[in-house]
């Protein structure tokens, strides 16, 4: 019993970060290679956090490699840009980092030349083919169901209602893809030649070659071994002795977690609040899925401001945009709080449209290289369903009070009265918006202009524009803040705010929006009685906001 006693008082004696690293190292071991499995993760808050658990393995003395099973992408072109700037670094560190492949195609391929060797399945196929895309457009075959839709638009390139009106897109339409694909696809290009010390050239003649069978991409070097899972730990111990032993990330990151928890323990610091805006862009209600509903997101802003504990904010965008309305009252809050304290913009996959509206008044703005950003630009609409009903045996009439009690009807299409007061309501949108991004850039309109009108850049492209300040994470958007609010090194503490997200299987609008919108209920449930399925859920945020600009990016552009 004494000795117990002496061996609790010495515990309590010493420095609590010791405890922990003791704690740690017991329960994992010395080295100790740590399993990834690398797969998509929806959620942009829980994303960055396995990406900073991650990024720590490189400060564990413990860990002697890193193997990363790499199933899937992590998210889009920004989220693996993040990964693989994270395996960067901790190769940094001294510590290799393998990959391990199966059937990978553009996106794992890319990620996988960063590592330091790549294991694939001998059974395995390389589809690196290219970036590209596939423009699909419903206009014919809504026209011979008699749905009509009825959409305008404020910039040449804001292409959003083309799919449901054409057969075929639009040159400006044809030109901005051309360029977004072409950026992104020499995105793909440098990325493996640099990591697998080709010349581009190489790596071109490969994707005119691809697919590839594992035989064949090991004699293009773009692996360096043919295995089964079975056979990793026998070559982990003929590569790092027999000492080397497995372990899973979950338990790692969970002690790993602990520690660095109770390390901050009773800390009282600056604190810069990093706020994740993720989703199409709504006033209200549950949506299926993240949404950004400006209702709940503009009092967090202003409760930010007003509180003296934060110092900086960091809005991290992930969104396609959505209701132009809802993104100006949040745009406002943002304004407003730029005025107390610095706000910087990190843009990850996509921060289109009202994603970049809300954002515009930031201090700087960050993005990643693959980023899809600006769409600057607006448009609206309805989609009248009256001949399709009509098909089916259902027919409407009207009593109305006033004229235009019948404007965002699905019965009808505009008048030519009503169709230049919306395209003027459209107008006025879009010239706030950009006097907006002009504003919040430091340039004059005209300066700003040319670049709106709906176009999509990617990171890089934006950057050149003047459209973002600059390349780099969330960290570095995190730094950033530090700089701006005058804080030392480690005089600040980082809080993530998401409490906001709507819980899965929600509503996408309340009934209150629903009821405010009578025409946009009416085309659902006439689409669906059609036997009509919305191919795209951005599409029901059309539908259900008939009476608002809005300003939201045409097509949804993933890694493969």
């Amino acid at each position: 019993m004494g000795a117990l006693v002496r061996l609790a008082s010495r515990l309590l004696a010493l420095p609590l970060g010791t405890v922990l690293g003791g704690v740690h190292r017991w329960l994992v071991g010395s080295h100790a290679v740590v399993e990834v499995d690398v797969s998509p993760i929806a959620d942009l808050g829980d994303r960055q956090q396995w990406l900073h658990r991650l990024k720590r393995l490189a400060d564990d003395p413990l860990v002697t490699a890193v193997v990363l099973h790499l199933q899937g992408p992590l998210g889009g072109w920004a989220a693996l840009q993040d990964l693989r700037q994270v395996v960067q670094e901790i190769r940094a560190a001294d510590t290799p980092v393998y990959a391990v492949l199966q059937t990978p195609g553009n996106a794992l391929t890319w990620l996988a030349s960063a590592c330091d060797h790549v294991i694939m399945v001998p059974t395995g196929e390389v589809g690196l083919v290219g970036v590209g895309v596939e423009l699909t457009f419903f206009g014919e075959a809504l026209r011979r169901m008699g749905v009509s839709p009825d959409f305008e638009a404020a910039g040449a390139y804001k292409s959003f209602g083309e799919p449901w009106t054409r057969t075929f897109p639009s040159p400006e339409n044809q030109e901005a893809m051309t360029a977004l694909v072409q950026d992104l696809h020499q995105q793909l290009v440098s990325g493996i030649a640099e990591g697998r010390g080709k010349d581009r050239e190489e790596v071109a003649a490969l994707l005119e070659r691809a697919p590839l069978s594992a035989d064949q991409a090991l004699e293009a070097g773009l692996v360096d071994r043919l295995a089964y899972p079975d056979e990793l730990e026998d070559w982990l111990k003929e590569r790092h002795g027999d000492a080397a032993h497995l372990v899973g990330f979950g338990g790692w990151a969970l002690r790993d977690s602990w520690r660095e928890t109770l390390g901050r323990w009773g800390r009282v610091a600056p604190r810069i609040q990093v706020l994740h805006l993720q989703g199409p862009i709504v006033v209200e209600g549950q949506g299926q899925g993240p949404h950004i509903a400006a209702r709940s997101v503009a009092p967090m802003l202003a409760s930010m401001r007003e509180d003296d504990q934060i110092s900086a904010v960091v809005l991290h965008v992930d969104s396609p945009g959505g209701s132009a309305f809802a993104s100006d009252l949040i745009w406002r809050e943002v304004d407003e709080l730029r005025k107390t304290k610095p706000v910087v913009a990190s843009f990850e996959d996509t921060a289109a449209s009202g994603g970049y509206y809300l954002s515009a008044p930031a201090s700087e703005i960050l993005v990643r290289p693959g980023t899809l950003t600006g769409s600057i630009g607006v448009f609206g609409g309805k989609l009248v369903v009256a001949e399709g009903m009509r098909k089916v045996g259902v027919h409407s009439s009207e009593v109305l009070g006033a004229p235009n009690a019948n404007l965002f009807s699905a019965s009808r299409r505009f008048t030519p009265p009503q169709r230049a007061r919306f395209r003027s309501s459209l107008q006025r949108m879009y010239d706030g918006f950009v006097s907006r991004v002009a504003d919040g850039r430091g340039k004059e309109t005209d300066e700003i202009e040319p670049h709106c009108r709906g176009r999509v850049w990617t990171g890089n492209a934006a950057v050149e524009r003047d459209l973002a300040n600059a390349t780099g994470n969330l960290d570095d958007a995190v730094e950033r803040a530090r700089e701006l609010a005058g804080l030392s090194g480690r005089a600040f503490t980082r809080r993530d705010a998401s409490g906001f997200r709507a819980p899965w299987g929600a509503r996408l609008v309340q009934g209150a929006m629903r009821r405010a919108a009578p025409g946009a209920s009416a085309a659902t449930d006439a689409l669906a009685r059609l036997g009509v399925a919305l191919p795209s859920p951005l599409l029901r945020v059309v539908l259900t906001h008939p009476e608002q600009p809005l300003a939201m990016l045409p097509f949804d552009l993933r890694p493969r």
